[in-house]
């Protein structure tokens, strides 16, 4: 009697036919074994992915956020450097009237900055080590679940006569799996993909910060300085 049995996984449901009559011999054992661990390998992936990227985009917010606020600080530390004679403001015939800065105000709104910088160190930080250990675990032929998986079923389709599982059955739910795993391998290098432009980013961020602060600390010092006359 021929059984089609169902087993769910968040993967994808694996669903086969077995002939009742027939004993699984101990190599079908182990080859669905395998097979059943290799959904298990890679929704593993698919869920590590998903949850690397959402904090990859979180990283990618906090950066963009964080390089426009830059922005605000080099226009007002812009006014206060032509001011204290460091440079010249550019385009200053066009500014009308008065400009007012509260230092006070300014010097938290860059301190801030720095310490909103340095926790988002820490984050890329645990994001570079993820990474750098995911790209170290790709098998080869870039393949993110040990190769072995996709021999597990080799045994079974020339032996089709002594095993229970029908193969017309078992390859249709095979190829199923091949699908989805191809689907998890490409969110997996789209993940690899954004985790190097996150970093480029991250990159560029603290160049043109570090930059910054550096110049915020020489209006610093002139503000002293101008203060002790």
């Amino acid at each position: 009697m021929i059984r089609t049995i169902i087993k769910e996984h968040p993967l994808k449901n694996i669903t086969l036919d077995f002939d009742d009559q027939i004993t699984q011999p101990p190599f079908e054992q182990k080859a669905l074994q395998s097979y059943y661990e290799a959904h298990d390998k890679t929704w593993e992936i698919k869920e590590h992915v998903m949850k690397i990227q959402q904090e990859l985009k979180v990283a990618d917010d906090i950066i963009a956020d964080l390089s426009f606020r830059r922005l605000g600080i080099e226009q007002e530390l812009e006014i206060l450097e032509d001011w204290l004679g460091v440079t010249e403001l550019a385009d200053k015939e066009f500014f009308e009237g008065e400009i007012t800065i509260d230092i006070g105000n300014f010097f938290t709104i860059c301190d801030k900055h720095n310490l909103d910088l340095q926790n988002l160190y820490e984050k890329i930080v645990i994001l570079t080590s993820t990474y750098n250990r995911d790209i170290e675990n790709i098998y080869e032929d870039d393949a993110v679940i040990d190769p072995e998986y996709f021999n597990a079923l080799d045994e079974i389709y020339p032996r089709y006569e002594e095993v229970s599982v029908h193969t017309v059955s078992l390859d249709d739910d095979h190829q199923s799996f091949l699908e989805e795993y191809g689907k998890v391998e490409a969110c997996f290098f789209q993940y690899t993909e954004l985790a190097r432009e996150v970093f480029d980013k991250y990159k560029h961020l603290v160049d043109t910060a570090q930059a910054v602060y550096h110049r915020v600390e020489v209006v610093d010092r002139l503000l002293k300085d101008k203060l002790k006359r």
